[in-house]
């Protein structure tokens, strides 16, 4: 699909991101390299390209998700507040550096936007206590319960160096915020989460607020927090716990009535195998846990990752790649049982992209090769997988 201007290559740090919408149109965000903006566009049921839309200021979208009155988006950019000459975009430290915000972008159903909430903290990245968007920390996740959204991302924080005077130590962890229908931020969540938070994921189902995490330290462990209202105090499940963290990776977080399913990938034996899991409402341990046996020459080059969105009706699609090709497979999302596949798929997704599930059951994303044209990829629920 061509939308025109420089879309930037889907990595991640600048994805191009698509959220469904309850007509059976689309949502479609992205970053223009030539403007160094936020582009959007809406896309028919058919995901054609249909009226293209104001977009936003920012240098990075991360997540885009629909809401009654319009959208929501999660946005990096600069703040002059932040920006430090030692530590942000210097010949010393990497190149995606930006000392940056993330913000939380509402916009109207014209996609003019409604309100802009600032999330991280004003402090200079030179100062004890800054919280802001590093070179290791670009990547957002969007949650909603219809009214408010949760906006979990990995973030870093500055703390003063032992026994250097007036020099900080940048920390790697993950923050998590709620935001109202107006704009406004609610009390809760948290400033600061897993560490070293190397991604997360984000979900909702009617009782429990899901926030899961890949760390690597505080814990050395995956980790979701279920938390029953912002304010609550999360109660953590832990799994995989002093394994290699770069032989392990999250994958999607699918909700469900009594908890959430999610697919992860774990190491045992000299190889890696995906594995399908039910994290409960309460509870210390992950339920239902299965090995998905049909997975086989899972890519093991770090970053991999495996996929998953509810699909159809009380079914799960899952991804995962072997040989840099997409694998595809369905699963029951009552018993965890593989019931089709798995498929190989001509279908391009990165290691930091989500599927998607539409009202029809469709489970869509976007994918971004980089230059003029954006890919939409769609794996209709109406079509059973060959075998």
């Amino acid at each position: 699909m061509a939308v025109g201007g420089n879309a930037a290559p889907n990595d991640e740090y600048t994805p191009a991101v698509m959220a469904p919408r309850s007509d059976g149109s689309s949502l479609l965000a992205w970053t223009d390299k030539n403007t160094q903006s936020i582009k959007m566009a809406s896309l028919t049921a058919s995901d054609a390209l249909g009226q293209p839309l104001p977009g936003v200021a920012g240098l990075e979208v991360h997540a885009l998700l629909a809401t009654p009155s319009g959208a929501a988006l999660a946005v990096v950019s600069n703040d002059p507040d932040i920006y430090s000459s030692k530590y942000c975009q210097g010949s010393a430290t990497p190149n995606n550096n930006v000392c940056g915000k993330m913000d939380l972008v509402r916009v109207d159903a014209g996609g003019n936007q409604a309100s802009r909430t600032t999330l991280t903290k004003k402090g200079n990245a030179d100062s004890v206590g800054a919280q802001f968007i590093w070179w290791y920390g670009h990547t957002a996740r969007l949650a909603t319960d219809g009214s408010k959204i949760a906006v979990y991302y990995r973030s870093a924080m500055s703390t003063a160096r032992p026994n250097v005077a007036g020099e900080v130590d940048i920390h790697a962890g993950d923050t998590l915020k709620f935001v109202d229908a107006n704009g406004a931020l609610v009390t809760g969540g948290w400033d600061w989460g897993c560490s070293h938070s190397w991604s997360v994921r984000a979900a909702y189902n009617g009782s429990q607020w899901g926030m899961a995490c890949h760390g690597d330290a505080y814990p050395n462990a995956m980790q979701q927090a279920r938390l029953s209202t912002p304010t609550a105090n999360p109660s953590n499940l832990q799994w995989l716990a002093g394994t290699d963290p770069t032989q392990r990776a999250l994958g999607g977080l699918v909700s469900a009535s009594d908890g959430f399913w999610m697919n992860f990938i774990q190491p045992g034996n000299g190889t890696l195998s995906l594995q399908l899991a039910k994290l409960p409402n309460s509870g210390s341990a992950p339920t239902q846990q299965s090995s998905v046996s049909v997975a086989t020459g899972i890519d093991s080059s770090y970053p991999f990752r495996p996929y998953m969105a509810a699909y159809g009706t009380g079914k799960l699609l899952m991804g995962w790649k072997s040989g840099g090709q997409l694998m595809l497979a369905v699963a029951d999302a009552t018993t965890g049982s593989i019931v089709e596949g798995p498929v190989a798929s001509a279908l391009a997704i990165d290691q930091f992209q989500e599927m998607s599930s539409a009202p029809n059951g469709d489970v869509v994303w976007a994918y971004s090769p980089g230059g003029s044209q954006i890919k939409i990829n769609r794996v209709a629920a109406c079509k059973l997988l060959a075998p």
